[in-house]
């Protein structure tokens, strides 16, 4: 099917937002360079932009416009998902009312038309937590709460420790159609006030599928998280079919790439487990949230830069292991332990394995650790032009991969006609850790 100036301006959509989410003005007097792009798209940009658009050689493109030319080109301009399928009705009034190359004012009914649709769904997702089942699962004298929606195969979003389920909402509303989605916050404190050690997680995990009736399920699993699920792969391979790794954080030899946030980070809480007196200077020492620095001038660099800028408005989300001294305390032992543990080495039976990270992860190192590789049976692929945080930047695209994988687990990497925003490790461009 050719290239319509609704299906460009679709993938432009999708790319304006996410870059000026992060800056407002990235815009001002820079262009957006496309290739080839249809006839009438300039006019069709600047009418529902306010961008200027500029066919130009593959080769000039920055960061940003290799962004959008991934997406063009993608099936679904960047892969779609079931709960999109309903919108595509909408779709279909919104080219009908557009017209071809049309006046500009249809190109601006156009945009606030897509921009309603992303509120929308923006807000379909922050009140799922209320629509969502809440349950209770019992161990040991510690009740797991945890929120339960949807039917069909059982789906387990396993989050990072010191974080709440919230960071799940918009990544779990558009995986819930055809499956059982359950999630719960990592556990911090036992019954006796204890730090949760990963033990303690574990059973928590256990304690839910009890709860649900379960004896398998799949898991996704972020940052910390993702070597939780790891561990509880290895520990019970019949009760995982399989996982996706989604931008984890592991224990690295010192031949393994690591993020200087995960280095300076680790030295951190080492200190605060071995001595927790030091947690408010340490909350000093780690600061807060930084306030974004002007972009260069260059507009390659500053490219790179607004596409690896932290989305606004997640500070409370992304801060919360660190929001006083006391959970600083707790977070500091639970991850100095799960560190200090190797990665568990292959074992017969374990699960097929997908590892996801992000080009512009400054969290966790967007490569896996040697001693992961030889459990990642199904691959490892990087998200063109994303961070630490795509569940939350970019949930359809994720849940576009993570469904594909989950619908049909299997040695290798999905399917090639999958999003092009994924850039798959291959025999000839294989995992460098």
């Amino acid at each position: 099917m050719s290239e319509t100036i609704e299906s460009f301006l679709t993938a432009a959509h999708r790319t304006f937002v996410e870059v000026t989410r992060r800056a407002p003005d990235y815009f001002d007097g820079r262009p957006l360079r496309a290739s080839d792009p249809p006839a009438g798209s300039a006019r069709a940009v600047a009418a529902a932009l306010g961008v200027r658009l500029s066919a130009v050689a593959a080769r000039e493109f920055t960061a940003v416009d290799d962004l959008l030319d991934r997406r063009r080109h993608a099936a679904g301009a960047g892969g779609t998902d079931q709960a999109d399928q309903a919108d595509r009705a909408d779709q279909a009034d919104v080219t009908r009312d557009s017209g071809g190359s049309g006046p500009a004012g249809h190109w601006e009914r156009w945009r606030l038309r897509q921009d309603r649709r992303g509120a929308l769904r923006a807000a379909r997702a922050a009140h799922l937590a209320r629509a969502m089942d809440h349950r209770v699962a019992r161990h040991s004298g510690r009740a797991v709460r945890y929120r339960a929606g949807g039917r069909g195969p059982l789906l387990v979003l396993l989050t990072a420790l010191g974080h709440t389920d919230e960071v799940w909402y918009p990544l779990a509303d558009r995986l819930l159609p055809g499956r059982r989605v359950v999630m719960w916050d990592a556990g911090e404190t036992g019954p006796d006030g204890q730090t949760w050690t990963l033990a303690g997680q574990l059973a928590d995990f256990d304690a839910v599928l009890e709860a649900e009736g379960a004896d398998h399920c799949d898991v996704i699993a972020w940052c910390s998280g993702a070597q939780i699920a790891v561990e509880y792969a290895h520990r019970r391979p019949q009760a995982v079919r399989a996982a996706v790794l989604l931008h984890g954080s592991y224990p690295r030899a010192g031949s393994d790439p690591s993020s200087a946030y995960e280095r300076n980070l680790g030295a951190v809480c080492a200190s605060v487990a071995a001595h927790p007196e030091r947690a408010a200077r340490a909350l000093r020492a780690l600061g807060g949230e930084a306030v974004p620095v002007p972009l260069p001038r260059d507009e390659h660099l500053a490219a790179v830069e607004v596409l690896a800028r932290t989305p606004p408005g997640l500070d409370a989300v992304l801060r919360r292991p660190f929001r006083d001294a006391r959970a600083l305390a707790g977070y500091s032992r639970q991850l100095t332990e799960l560190w200090r543990r190797p990665v568990p080495a292959a074992a017969p039976g374990l699960p097929p394995l997908l590892s996801l990270g992000a080009e512009l992860d400054r969290v966790a190192a967007p490569e896996p650790p040697a001693a992961l590789v030889p459990l990642l049976t199904a691959g490892h692929g990087l998200l063109v032009g994303a961070t630490h945080y795509s569940m939350l930047d970019r949930p359809e695209v994720v849940a576009a991969v993570c469904g594909a994988f989950l619908d049909d687990p299997h040695p290798g990497p999905p399917a090639a006609d999958g999003p092009r925003e994924v850039r798959w490790s291959t025999a000839t461009a294989p995992l460098t850790p």
